[in-house]
């Protein structure tokens, strides 16, 4: 008896990132860009004001973030109350990235060049 297997698509995969509270996903749509996925997001978790992942969003999704007692005070000003708030997070794809990479790194040569 011949098992015929199902092949299911499992992209774009989307790898959440976190820095500082402010949520972002990179998402892959093929498995060449999986490990510049993977290393997008921890690059991002450190350094997110390298690059404004806000201009290069191909979306957004929605989540809510629950702030600690001692930002509660420095927010809102009440006391003890837990605070939620929605916030948007951007989808940005690998592709976009890597472009925004190389047009980086294309500035930073043709600054050097001129000096």
């Amino acid at each position: 008896m011949k098992i015929n297997k199902r092949i299911r698509k499992f992209f774009p995969l989307d790898f959440y990132g976190e820095d500082r509270g402010w949520r972002f996903v990179i998402r892959a749509h093929n498995t060449s860009e999986v490990l510049d996925a993977l290393m997008w997001r921890s690059f991002l978790s450190v350094r997110r004001q390298d690059f404004n992942l806000l201009h290069l969003a191909v979306e957004t999704f929605s989540y809510e973030n629950d702030y600690s007692e001692g930002r509660i005070a420095e927010v809102s000003g009440s006391h003890g109350a837990m605070m939620r708030v929605k916030m948007l997070g951007p989808v940005v794809n690998v592709s976009a990235l890597n472009q925004a990479y190389l047009e980086k790194q294309a500035a930073a040569q043709a600054l050097c060049s001129l000096a």
